[in-house]
């Protein structure tokens, strides 16, 4: 197999973390042990060139074709669900070289140096662009057999279809795509063919960890639908497995034998209603600009995985007692889940989560400074607790779905 994606320098600040990855790295260091014989193409930083080198010969193990960039390009992320900034932040670089690869199953990713043109037997291709993905035959590359692995919003981008089903359609006129998987968070994803509609569940983790689960899948996909020869909804439901092993444990390189067990560590995901048909009450303090951001940051994550949100900032404002509380108690009454913000243990907030346990209404908190002891009537009265702001988010998005 070859691997055609970016090598990246990745940095979170909450939790801290600072790795070389990027999309076709992570990819690689996943397969790393199923598929020994892959061959990772990308541009490279010369700038950490040895760095590079010595993480996919020396830890992978796995053969570098490298195309010469000034500087590595870096995304930091102030947490898992935030958007990256990235530098240097002129790309492309203009004087790229263009790649130009041939062998019989690729897995391409969308690159930000420049371009990447692949001609395969089967190509798994996969966008990696939520703004502006490219469509595969874009800059003349081919497959005899192509598979596209996206999520909603980059089907959305490349084809005007809010309808998933709409959307893979469109991409199945192409010449020689076989298969559209698309992915949809909490939902799991959606694998179509010329003939064939399949749901693949996802998992609930513990802790949850983004940052480059969809490579992960992709990978995946690729080893057993390219290398295996496995039916596409077979692969993407190991992919699914890969995805959830990496976001709860950070488990990478990837066992075949743990993806194809007949049992799995996580549990299925078994959504009974839709996001836009749940909604989740933030509580939390919105009385310094520290407060108000995290309640924003949480907010716009929730509002982005297509959930109402109940704001008593945006959605009530502030004023008197008898004009807000009504209104706040309300919009509990009418939500599906509550989560609270819980560091600073204000007293508005914990009256909240008192009302949202007496009245039966799933809980889920934040405290990423608040003491056990201080939380201690929450984990008594089984709310869910959690120090990283992530996997709170994604709970209570759970927790909204079920």
């Amino acid at each position: 197999m070859r691997i055609v994606g970016g090598i990246y320098n990745e940095r979170s600040v909450f939790p801290e973390d600072d790795v070389i990855y990027g999309s076709g790295g992570r990819a690689a260091a996943a397969l790393s042990l199923m598929n020994p014989d892959t061959t990772l193409t990308s541009f490279v930083g010369q700038n950490r060139r040895h760095d590079i080198e010595y993480h996919v010969k020396e830890i992978w193990n796995l053969k570098l074709d490298a195309y010469a960039v000034p500087e590595i390009v870096s995304f930091t992320y102030y947490h898992g669900l935030s958007s990256p900034i990235i530098r240097p932040t002129r790309l492309p670089v203009n004087d790229a070289p263009e790649i130009r690869v041939s062998d019989d199953v690729i897995l391409q990713f969308g690159m930000l140096e420049g371009i990447a043109v692949v001609n395969g037997s089967r190509v798994i291709y996969d966008p990696q662009n939520p703004e502006r993905p490219e469509r595969f035959d874009a800059n003349c590359s081919t497959a005899k057999e192509l598979a596209y692995v996206l999520n909603r919003g980059e089907a959305y981008k490349l084809t005007g279809q809010e309808d998933t089903a709409q959307a893979a359609k469109v991409l199945l006129d192409q010449p020689n795509v076989i298969v559209v998987v698309v992915k949809s968070g909490a939902n799991g994803a959606k694998v179509y063919t010329a003939t064939t509609t399949d749901h693949v569940a996802a998992y609930a983790t513990n802790n949850v960890w983004p940052i480059g689960s969809g490579d992960v899948f992709a990978a995946a996909f690729a080893h057993f639908w390219g290398t295996v020869k496995t039916s596409p909804v077979e692969a993407a439901r190991y992919a699914s497995r890969a995805a959830a092993l990496y976001c709860g444990r950070k488990q990478i390189p990837l066992h075949r034998e743990v993806l194809m067990g007949a049992d799995f560590i996580f549990p299925l995901l078994k959504p009974t209603r839709k996001p836009s048909d749940a909604t989740i009450y933030l509580a939390g303090p919105f009385f310094t600009m520290s407060q108000l951001w995290l309640v924003e940051e949480a907010r716009t994550a929730l509002r982005n995985a297509g959930f109402n949100v109940f704001s008593p900032y945006h959605d009530v404002g502030i004023g008197d007692a008898d004009k807000v509380v009504p209104a706040d108690i309300q919009g509990i009454e009418d939500a599906d889940v509550m989560l609270a913000l819980c560091d600073g243990l204000d007293a508005g907030t914990l009256f909240e989560i008192g009302y949202a346990v007496k009245k039966g209404l799933p809980v889920v908190a934040f405290g990423e400074q608040t003491s056990d002891e201080a939380m201690k009537m929450l984990y008594g009265t089984k709310c869910k607790v959690f120090r990283d702001f992530t996997s709170a988010i994604y709970h209570a998005q759970w927790e909204a779905l079920a």
